[in-house]
């Protein structure tokens, strides 16, 4: 929570084990029985949404493109998605341990390529694109300084 601006009921990484900004980051989600999603992802036959799945690693992501202390200042949004595949369903119980690594940044633009996978077996990968922009609430702060 120190790192990632999300939180409940759209925080979808539980644990960020390795971080090395710029380059890559390791974490994983715990998927539980009492999550919301599940109440209608599928009665009796509860799975996890794929783009629950792209979310929890575009938020990987998002502490991967951005420096320490950007969080404050600036906002990974999630401007693409290429090469997606997903392979196994993800259901409560699992653990969903996923791996994202920088591809390249230019000016406010980065690309991650994402894994995703469950006790060793393959779930998803997916290249994302980000596009970096300003917080409002930031440069409404800065201005407010600037006028005081």
């Amino acid at each position: 929570m120190e790192i990632l601006p999300h939180r409940y009921p759209l925080l979808l990484v539980d644990r960020i084990l390795e971080l090395e900004p710029g380059v890559r980051a390791l974490g994983f989600k715990n998927v539980t029985a009492n999550e919301p999603m599940f109440t209608g992802h599928f009665p009796g036959n509860p799975v996890l949404p794929g783009v629950y799945i792209i979310e929890a690693m575009a938020q990987l992501g998002g502490a991967v493109v951005l420096e320490p202390g950007e969080f404050a200042r600036r906002v990974p949004y999630l401007a693409g998605i290429d090469k997606c595949k997903f392979r196994r369903p993800v259901v409560p119980g699992d653990r969903l341990m996923m791996e994202v690594t920088l591809e390249r940044h230019k000016r406010n633009i980065g690309w991650v390529h994402c894994e995703a996978n469950v006790e060793g077996q393959f779930v998803c990968s997916a290249e994302l694109m980000f596009s970096i922009a300003t917080d409002p609430r930031s440069f409404n702060q800065d201005a407010a300084v600037l006028h005081a």
